[in-house]
């Protein structure tokens, strides 16, 4: 199947991802998507912080789930795989923020879920 357009998969992603207000950030995490790949960095305060790369299987659409892996190569221990809906792993491209050092970093939401459990459809 050839893959969905720009505006079709704005389209489809936007009532779950804020909407118009948020298009601009939505585009953005489109694109990623699409790469099927971030490379970041998690900023430990009074530490040095992670290299991290999530990867994940590619969709099309919002409800559907995603297999996800997340993994560290300065700890080949430290192995994430999981699944989720993807608006959800989109939700959290949008609120990705740029480092100091030009790195990204997933917002604390996901690593709050990932680590501890938290609902990521309970804002708090």
């Amino acid at each position: 199947m050839p893959p969905l357009s720009e505006a079709a998969l704005r389209a489809l992603f936007a009532p779950y991802c804020g909407g118009v207000a948020r298009e601009a950030e939505l585009l953005a995490a489109l694109q990623l998507l699409n790469q099927q790949e971030i490379q970041g960095f998690r900023s430990v305060e009074g530490g040095l912080g992670h290299p991290y790369i999530l990867s994940w299987v590619a969709v099309r659409s919002p409800l559907e789930a995603t297999t996800c892996r997340l993994r560290f190569p300065e700890r080949s221990d430290l192995l994430y795989d999981f699944e989720l809906v993807t608006y959800q792993l989109v939700s959290w491209l949008m609120d990705c923020r740029e480092e100091e050092h030009g790195s990204v970093d997933l917002p604390d939401a996901f690593w709050q879920w990932l680590l501890l459990g938290a609902d990521p459809a309970v804002e708090g």
